[in-house]
């Protein structure tokens, strides 16, 4: 898993989220029961950080803590406070796990990711699926390294979406 204990944060392919497609969204009140393919997650366990994307989530996007996992497809999770009045919805979108940070906002003061191919593409988002930084190595672009510099701030956590199994990702924070 990510190394965010020191700085700069790194990250690799084997932080990449995976990607499962949702089914349905049952509102329960205090939780959400979230039905989607074959997520992967443990039976039982618990507080796994996941993220709820995608334009068919509305307002239940965002990144939740795993109450429990009931089954291979259902993950139970605490519901937000102004999601509680929402109807239950045949929600489409994606379930992604494992988030790479789920906390407060972000500092970043520079993000570096160095491709190893022309075709290859970083996208990260926060937990609500709002693009954070999007890199595209191009055909007429030279491969090498992407920085990112000036200093912003990434609000609402971390999701790696895609980074090539031949590259890493640095993000120093502050």
């Amino acid at each position: 898993m990510a190394q965010i204990r020191a700085n700069p944060w790194s990250f690799t392919n084997a932080d990449q989220a995976s990607s499962f497609a949702i089914s349905s969204i049952v509102n329960q009140g205090e939780s959400l029961l979230v039905t989607s393919a074959a997520h992967g997650l443990t039976i039982g366990s618990s507080g796994t950080p996941i993220s709820l994307q995608g334009a068919g989530i509305g307002d239940f996007a965002g990144g939740y803590r795993t109450l429990t996992v009931p089954s291979a497809t259902t993950v139970l999770v605490q519901n937000q406070m102004k999601n509680r009045p929402l109807a239950g919805t045949g929600a489409t979108g994606n379930l992604l796990t494992p988030v790479a940070y789920m906390g407060g906002n972000i500092r970043a003061e520079q993000i570096f990711w160095q491709p190893s191919a022309a075709s290859q593409t970083l996208l990260l988002t926060d937990l609500f699926g709002n693009i954070v930084w999007n890199p595209i190595s191009g055909a007429t672009t030279p491969v090498g390294p992407f920085t990112y510099g000036k200093i912003f701030w990434i609000a609402n956590g971390l999701v790696i979406n895609t980074l090539p199994a031949t590259g890493y990702v640095q993000i120093t924070v502050n």
